[in-house]
């Protein structure tokens, strides 16, 4: 899924989009709410980012975003809930769009497959090239094209890394603790010490143009969506 700095990226395109004119206090509210789906790790995601019990053998585990809206949808007004909701949809995008414009994944007998214990072959499709699913998830592939491009996001975007977050006032979403944030933008300080944009143009997954692309797209869909709803400021 995408990590932090993409996710803080998309929220700041939303908001160039959806209200530029909003005050501070707002957009830091957005985007600490679009922050707090990533404070649970692994199989806490469950709740944290509202999956179906029935994918979570799936390769790609998207939200289901309906479970989301069920109990949330007449808080959208809020920012941190708007923030965690926007979160939410770029996972879902990057599942059932992006992804499938990334690699395609087989088992053995070279038949294309979407349960992770079936898969044992990636398929890189910018390139054709075949490799272990276990090698693709790595630092080498995968992982290591995310903190090659941190820094591009950062720059491009102009991203500020060290605003106050974490000082959420109310935190309706009772799926996580707001409390949490604080290690995640620890984590993100971390990440960012190990980034390196000389690299970002060597990347193995990626295509760095229809990154961005995919992440202006969803935000545009995100925003069309949130009007619809008769979006207003809290």
């Amino acid at each position: 899924m995408p990590g932090y700095i993409m996710h803080m990226t998309e929220a700041k395109l939303i908001i160039d989009r959806l209200c530029p004119d909003a005050d501070e206090e707002w957009k830091l509210q957005f985007i600490a709410g679009n922050l707090l789906p990533d404070t649970k790790k692994k199989r806490a995601k469950v709740t944290s980012h509202f999956w179906n019990p029935e994918t979570l053998d799936d390769m790609a585990i998207a939200p289901d975003l309906q479970r989301f809206l069920d109990r949330y949808e007449n808080q959208l007004h809020h920012p941190v809930v708007l923030g965690y909701y926007a979160h939410l949809l770029l996972d879902e995008r990057f599942v059932h769009d992006y992804w499938l414009d990334m690699v395609a994944f087989y088992d053995d007998a070279g038949v294309e497959q979407g349960k992770k214990e079936d898969i044992t072959v990636a398929k890189i499709k910018k390139n054709g090239q075949r490799i272990p699913r276990d090698t693709f998830f790595s630092g080498e592939y995968y992982y290591g094209d995310y903190s090659k491009l941190n820094n591009f996001f950062v720059e491009e975007y102009d991203l500020d890394l060290e605003k106050n977050y974490w000082n959420i006032k109310e935190c309706p979403i009772t799926e996580v603790d707001k409390d949490d944030l604080a290690v995640v933008l620890k984590e993100l300080k971390w990440i960012m010490g190990r980034c390196d944009r000389s690299k970002e143009n060597d990347l193995k997954v990626f295509d760095k143009i229809r990154l961005c692309q995919f992440l202006e797209r969803t935000a545009e869909l995100f925003v069309k969506e949130i009007r619809e709803r008769g979006f207003k400021y809290e």
